[in-house]
């Protein structure tokens, strides 16, 4: 494992506590593959390497648990989570439930502020592809795709979403082969979308958008990692 250090200055401190900055750090471990499935999470080795005591350790392990990501064994330690192609299915299929009648509210809420604000999203997201710097694209594409729950104006809807887009998060990090071979789907996929946003088109949002999740559920066969 490579040496990291946790940003954890006066300024960073204030926004989030040490825990959350050391779970959004074993996020990015996991997301970016240096910490594998079904990994054992040393906390000795974890807390000496990141500078912090065993109780944020703990506490950064224990939002992890809550989110699917970490699983603890008595008497055996705590795992980043064995996740199979079964989960990733599953997931995807509860994805499709909350996202798609979401979305469908969303054309009845959006306004051209927040197309703008998606647009240039897009953008980034369109040129990080080209970089294929994959872990910065696909935290942009959660917040693409959290951008359009948030407008859905279903507060329970955008709750379980919430609740549920670690693990759809980390779904994403696995179609990183598929998508370095298929990078003009991902962009039209997107562009598409957003133009039936502004078309306010809800019958062309629930066809793309339906098509968007199935055909990101049909990548997993591609991948070899499972």
């Amino acid at each position: 494992m490579h040496s990291h250090t946790v940003n954890n200055n006066s300024r960073a401190i204030k926004r989030k506590s040490l825990s959350q900055i050391v779970a959004d750090e074993l996020r990015k471990r996991i997301w970016t593959g240096e910490l594998t499935f079904g990994e054992r999470l040393l906390e000795a080795d974890l807390s000496s390497e990141l500078d912090i005591s065993r109780s944020s350790l703990r506490e950064a392990m224990q939002t992890l648990e809550y989110e699917g990501l970490v699983v603890n064994k008595a008497r055996k330690g705590t795992f980043v989570y064995n996740f199979t192609k079964h989960d990733m299915k599953e997931i995807n299929e509860l994805r499709y439930l909350i996202e798609i009648p979401a979305l469908i509210k969303t054309v009845s809420h959006i306004t051209d502020h927040d197309i703008e604000y998606l647009k240039q999203l897009l953008d980034d997201m369109t040129r990080l592809l080209e970089e294929e710097n994959w872990y910065k694209l696909f935290n942009l594409d959660m917040t693409f795709h959290l951008t359009l729950v948030n407008l859905c104006g279903n507060s329970r809807i955008i709750k379980t979403y919430k609740v549920i887009q670690t693990q759809i998060r980390t779904f994403l990090s696995q179609l990183e082969p598929f998508y370095a071979q298929n990078k003009t789907m991902f962009t039209q996929e997107h562009s598409m979308l957003l133009d039936a946003f502004k078309a306010r088109d809800e019958e062309a949002v629930e066809r793309l958008a339906k098509a968007h999740i199935k055909q990101v559920a049909v990548s997993l066969d591609f991948l070899e990692s499972f």
